[in-house]
């Protein structure tokens, strides 16, 4: 999709949301498109620049996959303009993509994705050398192994911890690549402020580093 800086915001986001309606795995994106366009054409600020923020995060592990690229880039340049300046609006003239941008503003999005990424419920840790891969999940300092219920195939995860701050359930979607589940286990570790989940996977096809643990789309 080619955008032009003759677009307004809603007209790119307009042509972003087409394009996600012709893809069955980008539903969730189109639905999210759809929310960001209708929250902003009621003055709702605020929700639309949380759907604005979802539909960025959802994006951003399509765009290390090589998918929506240059959606991706799009819909990052509208969320940091929306984010720090309030004037700007569905009628804004089209920011500049990332490639175009200012240094300071490329640093900007770097520390906003940063903090995106610290604000995950959970760490994801593996390399391509290694076909065992962790993922750390901070849970309550009561947490006991009767509060977790970790349902997982080859394909799909889906983790529930009673007690916790993200209801009703912590991660819920397909893997990124499938796993070897006679080799998957769960366990508790540390204690207080430093109790984790801790979910020891493993990769059925080594010699790739994941992006993330699930999969664009899920």
């Amino acid at each position: 999709m080619a955008f032009s800086q003759d677009d307004t915001v809603e007209q790119a986001l307009t042509r972003c949301l087409s394009t996600f309606q012709g893809d069955e795995k980008a539903a969730v994106y189109a639905k999210l498109t759809e929310h960001v366009i209708a929250a902003l054409r009621e003055n709702s600020r605020t929700k639309g620049v949380e759907a604005l923020i979802n539909l960025q995060d959802q994006l951003h592990l399509a765009r290390r996959m090589g998918h929506y690229v240059k959606e991706a880039n799009m819909v990052e340049a509208i969320t940091g303009n929306m984010r720090t300046n309030e004037s700007f609006s569905l009628q804004s003239m089209l920011p500049l993509v990332q490639s175009e941008q200012s240094d300071d503003f490329k640093e900007m999005i770097k520390m906003m994705q940063k903090a995106d990424l610290e604000s995950r419920p959970y760490e994801f840790l593996n390399t391509a050398d290694e076909e065992d891969m962790t993922v750390n999940i901070k849970v309550p300092a009561s947490t006991q192994m009767k509060d977790v219920t970790v349902k997982l195939t080859a394909t799909k995860i889906r983790v529930e911890v009673k007690g916790h701050e993200v209801q009703p359930c912590i991660i819920d979607g397909a893997l990124f690549k499938p796993v070897d589940t006679s080799g998957c286990d769960h366990h508790l570790e540390g204690s207080g402020e430093k109790r984790i989940l801790v979910l020891d996977l493993t990769k059925q096809t080594n010699g790739l580093k994941w992006p993330d643990l699930l999969t664009y789309g899920a």
